[in-house]
């Protein structure tokens, strides 16, 4: 199958879920073939797959389709991750106010880490992320913080994929390969918190864990610097700042251990 072939393919499986709405919540085989002028042997091939994820289901009385429970699932993801944002907005507040460096809140996505927010330092040289970025989990504070704290099986396999992927070494201090990178996890669940130095980028940062009313870690919060700025003689105070942001944000989240 060439990619163009995939792109309309994937074209079309999106401009089947469009079509449901709040007037027209259940469609027919045929006026969705009708509709988006597809023949129906392709409508029904798309149907069945957008089925078999979850993404559509099909009454077997009435023979109309409707949108699946997939949808409610993804709908709590996003719902979750506006209310984290929310919430942790004032706590990167007040930890910017007291550090005067970046601070971030970060998610996993695949073996990728996605920062949710940002509050840039007042310093004229900044770093280069930004809301949305998304950067390597295995060479980040807030992306080893994630990878740490998923279930083994989970982060065997994340792991896995990462070092299938190849691991890059972006800094002189870059895990150079998924041994290295099992062993420091291992170690920053232990601890609590992850430091990086010159991993991803040319400086110092820690990150921390923040937990959820299933204590469950959904999210991790980290502070980034240069080295000319935050000195070796600054980690603790930081580390313990950056602990102390995510234990308040985790509270907010109904976290109580």
């Amino acid at each position: 199958m060439n990619e163009t072939y995939s792109i309309h393919t994937i074209k079309n499986a999106m401009n089947i879920l469009k079509l449901f709405t709040k007037e027209n919540p259940e469609w027919k085989l045929s006026e969705i073939s009708k509709q988006l002028h597809l023949n129906i042997s392709t409508t029904k091939r798309l149907l069945v797959t957008l089925e078999d994820y979850g993404y559509i289901l099909r009454d077997s009385q009435s023979k109309r389709y409707r949108l699946g429970y997939m949808f409610l699932h993804l709908s709590e993801i996003i719902t979750t991750t506006m209310e984290i944002r929310k919430e942790a907005r004032p706590v990167l507040e007040e930890l910017v106010q007291k550090l005067d460096e970046a601070v971030h809140l970060g998610v996993l996505e695949g073996t990728d880490i996605a920062y949710l927010d940002k509050i840039e330092s007042k310093h004229p040289i900044r770093l280069n992320s930004h809301i949305g970025k998304r950067n390597p989990s295995y060479c980040t504070a807030c992306g080893k913080i994630m990878l740490a704290y998923q279930k083994e099986e989970k982060r065997e396999k994340l792991v896995k994929k990462i070092e299938e992927n190849g691991i890059v070494r972006y800094g002189q201090n870059t895990v150079a390969s998924a041994h290295e990178l099992i062993t420091q996890l291992k170690e920053i669940q232990k601890q609590g918190f992850a430091i990086c130095i010159d991993e991803f980028y040319q400086g110092i940062s820690i990150g921390a864990p923040v937990y959820d009313y299933t204590n469950e870690v959904i999210a991790a919060i980290s502070v980034t610097g240069r080295s000319n700025r935050i000195t070796k003689e600054d980690i603790p105070y930081f580390t313990q700042e950056v602990i102390r942001a995510a234990k308040k944000l985790s509270k907010m989240l109904g976290y109580f251990n």
